[in-house]
Parts: C-alpha cells; structure tokens; sequence
C-alpha cells in the first residue's frame, strides 16, 4: 500500500517521466547550431550535425531524450542564440 503511494506521488508530479526536447528548423547559421548543440548537449559534432540536418529537412528533430530538468537547462543554453525549441 505504502509502495503505491509512493509511485503515484511520484509519476503524478511528472518526476522521472522521460520528455523530449524538440529543435525546429530556423533561419540560423549552420556551424552557429552545431556549435551550440555541442555546447548545451555535449554530443560530438557528428551527432550534432545528424540533429542539425534531420532539422533541416523534417523541420523538426529530437534532441535529446531526458527528464524535465535536464531538457531544461540543455533548452536555455540552445535559446541563448533564440533556437526554436519545445520540450514536450
């Protein structure tokens, strides 16, 4: 009984469910994207030029794949240079 009260407190404030931050395509300069994917992710540029191209041509791409707070301090170091983003 204790136990279910303590997952339902739990996943009822959201803490611990995964979300996603999602980057929109915009009218940025390319090396300026990657650069910052790799300053708030910490990805290699590889990576960060996969997430900057899928972009690119969807118009959207997922970022990352983490808890709410993590997706939110990689989102304001990506909205220093006004990149589109959402967390969902």
């Amino acid at each position: 009984m204790i136990t279910k009260q303590k997952e339902s407190a739990v996943t009822g404030t959201g803490i611990g469910e995964l979300k996603k931050l999602i980057l929109y395509n915009s009218g940025h300069v390319w090396g300026e994207v990657i650069y910052q994917l790799q300053k708030a992710t910490g990805f290699d540029i590889i990576q960060c030029e996969q997430i900057a191209l899928i972009a690119h041509t969807k118009g959207k791409a997922t970022v990352k794949t983490a808890d709410y707070e993590e997706l939110c301090r990689v989102d304001r170091v990506l909205k220093e240079i006004n990149l589109v983003t959402e967390i969902v």
